[in-house]
């Protein structure tokens, strides 16, 4: 019986220093782990993102006092919540140079009322549309009676550099005998048309009923249900190059036009438009497939 109990005692100290043992390798372990630097992820070849906005479009990229505001703006906010990466304050840009600035490496991402063309596509890639809208008509206090396109037959009509509201601007000279006149920006335009230097700005819808709603003291007003040319998709502009990240994106756009959020987005952002057009989720909310068939893709696919 003793013998038991003394080989008893003996096992004690060996198990004492196998616990000691795991705990000095559980320490060895967690000290190793806590010493690996951390893994900083990228996006557009990136570790924190530039993204180029507009900062005179109010409803859709605004900038007042350091404050940003609008639909593009809300974008890259849930944007920079659903990517793990940082980034910077946004850059402002030029509707001339939104493709510039992305080829230039002076922007990683583009979000600036930026219509997705076959022509841009060559040149960079989208990730959208976020929004449908068509080119119209928002004319001042003096023009009470223009309801039809004929009705601004003889007038000036302003339009802005590096749009495409240019190209479709560019055919009513014959069609109904107004004169085009195309400034540098959109703040020229209307600082131009308060002013009854011209008649009428012409650009897409989303943009105008932001600038109606901003000057509605001055009695700036959209034409209802006067558009030309083709319906402008907005999407969001990327360098080509990054297929991984551009179809994450898409994929996240999809899901989020989808959902109320992206109503209420709009409706917080363009509440004349809503006002104006009681229907306008019909004509203005992108589909899946019109998402799909523009997305990091270099032509439109059928």
């Amino acid at each position: 019986m003793a013998s038991i109990r003394d080989s008893s005692r003996r096992a004690r100290p060996r198990t004492v220093r196998l616990a000691g043992g795991l705990a000095a390798l559980g320490l060895l372990l967690t000290s190793a782990a806590c010493s690996a630097p951390a893994v900083e992820r990228e996006f557009l070849g990136v570790k924190r993102v530039t993204v180029a906005m507009h900062n005179d479009l109010p409803g859709l990229s605004y900038s007042s006092n350091y404050d940003r505001s609008g639909l593009d703006f809300i974008m890259l906010q849930h944007i920079e919540e659903e990517i793990e990466v940082p980034f910077s304050e946004p850059v402002d840009v030029s509707s001339g140079d939104r493709i510039t600035q992305l080829l230039q490496g002076k922007a990683d991402m583009t979000i600036a009322s930026f219509s997705i063309t076959a022509e841009r596509m060559e040149e960079i890639d989208f990730v959208g549309p976020y929004l449908k809208t068509r080119q119209g008509f928002l004319v001042g206090p003096g023009s009470a009676d223009v309801e039809r396109l004929r009705d601004l037959r003889g007038s000036r009509i302003c339009t802005w550099q590096g749009t495409t509201s240019v190209e479709a601007l560019g055919g009513i000279r014959e069609s109904s005998g107004s004169d085009p006149v195309v400034l540098t920006d959109a703040s020229d335009c209307i600082d131009q048309l308060v002013e009854g230097q011209v008649q009428a700005v012409s650009t897409d819808q989303a943009i105008l009923y932001g600038f109606a709603r901003q000057y509605e003291k001055e009695g700036l007003r959209v034409v209802p249900d006067v558009t030309i040319g083709a319906p402008q998709h907005y999407g969001i502009g990327l360098p080509k190059g990054h297929t991984e990240d551009c179809r994450r994106l898409a994929s996240w756009l999809m899901r989020h036009v989808g959902t109320s959020g992206w109503i209420r987005d709009v409706e917080t952002s363009l509440p004349a438009l809503i006002k104006a057009d009681p229907g306008w989720i019909s004509s203005h909310k992108p589909s899946a497939a019109e998402i799909e068939a523009r997305s990091c893709r270099n032509s439109i696919s059928p």
